[in-house]
């Protein structure tokens, strides 16, 4: 996005899948060797493959598949993130590896198996490990999907910052896909943000409370640029890491792109089923910012409690006052539990979204997340093996 666009003229998508051994669903770092590959023998950070690009992450068992360019429409792309799932998985074949969708593997042993990027930019991911220490699931065994959204100047970017934060909260219960970790079911359906949230502890500004703030201007999130990189100079005094990436909110924005970043989401089990949700956000955004009466609400929204009903939406059974959430979507009913919102949010939005997905939200309509259809059963690597199969398949995961 290196000119400016309007509001949802375009997309950018940044999907992010670990690397793992086809029986033993082990991870292994590499990422490099795939990426050596792709790119005709020479080691790179990226490699173009026309409409989408390939890259590294921080750690060497992760890839991450993004849009080369700004996208103009949304509605086919999950065919093309899954061309390239297969393109890349043939490559894999040479190591017997495949990619894995799902935002955490459950066997995974972050503290003896974590190896970083060994190559170009890996001081940036040196400096957080010395810092924060990389070698745990906060850091190493967490797989998202990012949504960026374009804006053309100030009062677009205000628009859309107010209204990405409203919906923010929501998103965990619709898009968890990670209820297991350390060989075991864990107490929430989203454990991926449970550990996000705390990777970054010893600078509590990088994150904030991870809702981001109610902002007005430019000027007004640069003052809180300003103060993380305040806070991060003590640990990083040839500010190698002090540039807009380092914010860890829930959303950012991109000055240098003029987007913004949405990072709650957990990756699915297949591109179809990432972008029946991100089809389902995307219009969920638009229809808060097409309500002009209901700007001047925007403020009764803190911070606390937009975190409040968030930490609710990791949980299996979520519990909380959504009233006043239920007025936000112009949704009349009695029964103000998320369950409940979550259908008529389906309902609502529905018909504005392409016939295709509508499989998709059936199925979170009828079962819930993903989390919360893995856990209709007990973990093993089966499981995990028909989840690859949904991957190479580009279905969603049904018991």
């Amino acid at each position: 996005m290196s000119k400016r666009y309007n509001l949802f003229s375009v997309f950018g998508i940044e999907s992010e899948y670990m690397i793992v051994e086809k029986s033993s669903l082990k991870n292994q770092p590499i990422a490099d060797k795939v990426l050596q590959e792709l790119n005709k023998g020479v080691i790179c950070n990226e490699v173009d493959l026309g409409k989408i690009s390939c890259s590294n992450e921080l750690v060497n068992h992760l890839l991450e598949i993004k849009s080369t360019h700004p996208e103009k429409s949304i509605n086919n792309l999950d065919a093309t993130y899954h061309n390239s799932v297969m393109e890349i998985n043939e490559v894999l074949n040479k190591w017997n590896c495949c990619l894995m969708p799902t935002s955490m593997n459950p066997w995974f042993n972050p503290l003896n198996e974590t190896v970083l990027w060994p190559h170009d930019h890996n001081e940036i991911y040196n400096l957080y490990d010395q810092i924060f220490n990389c070698k745990g699931h906060g850091w190493s065994n967490i797989q998202s999907v990012h949504l960026n959204l374009p804006f053309q100047n100030e009062t677009e970017f205000v628009k859309l910052h107010s209204a990405i934060r409203i919906i923010l909260p929501l998103i965990p219960f619709f898009a968890a896909s990670s209820p297991f970790y350390d060989s075991k079911k864990q107490s929430l359906a989203d454990n991926r943000l449970a550990f996000y949230e705390l990777n970054q502890a010893k600078v509590p500004s990088i994150i904030g409370n991870i809702i981001p703030e109610n902002v007005k201007s430019f000027s007004e999130y640069d003052r809180i640029l300003e103060k993380i990189y305040k806070d991060i100079s003590p640990y990083d005094p040839n500010k190698i890491l002090q540039n807009s990436w380092l914010n860890s909110r829930a959303a950012i924005p991109k000055f240098d792109v003029f987007a913004i970043e949405i990072r709650l989401m957990d990756i699915q089990e297949s591109p179809y089923m990432d972008f029946t949700l991100i089809n389902l956000f995307v219009e969920m955004i638009k229809f808060i910012i097409e309500q002009d009466s209901l700007s001047k609400n925007f403020d009764m929204f803190t911070d606390n409690y937009l975190r409040t009903i968030y930490d609710q939406s990791k949980e299996f059974t979520p519990i909380s006052d959504l009233k006043n959430y239920f007025n936000l979507f112009d949704i009349k009913t009695k029964d103000v539990t998320f369950n409940n919102l979550r259908s008529q949010i389906i309902d609502k939005f529905l018909h504005l979204i392409a016939a295709k997905y509508h499989k998709g939200l059936d199925i979170l309509k009828c079962h819930g997340s993903l989390s919360q259809r893995l856990v209709e059963t007990e973990l093993t690597v089966d499981k995990y093996k028909k989840l690859i199969s949904c991957l190479n398949n580009n279905i969603p995961y049904e018991n």
